[in-house]
């Protein structure tokens, strides 16, 4: 891939990443499943969801706990090719969260993590995510929300 494909896909990438986690702050991951491959995985500190539907399982399960205000906010994104329509990236993610509703009190982030993410393009050009990961590289006292559901015990 030439350098400016590169760049596209970058920009693509951390474009569509900034929309699932505008998703997740503001509609508390309503439709956060479709962000993600029908097999995808994702590794929280404490449990893992295998597929789309264990996905939307937890943001179902967090939204349905009650209030909760939430900032991902991103940084350091960077994305490469890995085959024609498969790419990868990682960024550091910034997390501020608490339960409750706006404003409240400002905290360190609850947690600073490096997050891996793996890409497949589709067949109608969407970029959807099989794999996301993150290691905690700093945490605060404010519990995060990654429990082991039912299904993923």
């Amino acid at each position: 891939m030439n350098r400016k494909d590169v760049l596209e896909l970058n920009q693509e990438l951390a474009l569509q990443l900034a929309d699932y986690w505008h998703e997740v702050d503001f509609n508390g991951g309503a439709d956060a499943s479709r962000f993600y491959t029908e097999d995808a995985e994702f590794h929280g500190q404490f449990a893992s969801y295998m597929g789309r539907d264990s996905i939307q399982k937890f943001y179902d399960w967090r939204r349905a706990r009650g209030d909760r205000l939430s900032v991902h906010s991103f940084t350091n994104f960077r994305a490469c090719f890995t085959g024609p329509d498969t790419a990868e990236a990682t960024n550091f993610l910034f997390l501020y969260a608490k339960d409750g509703v706006r404003p409240l009190p400002s905290h360190v982030p609850v947690t600073i993590s490096l997050a891996t993410d793996r890409f497949v393009r589709s067949a109608d050009g969407q970029w959807l995510c099989t794999f996301r990961r993150f290691e905690h590289l700093f945490e605060s006292d404010t519990p995060i929300t990654n429990p082991k559901l039912d299904e993923d015990k």
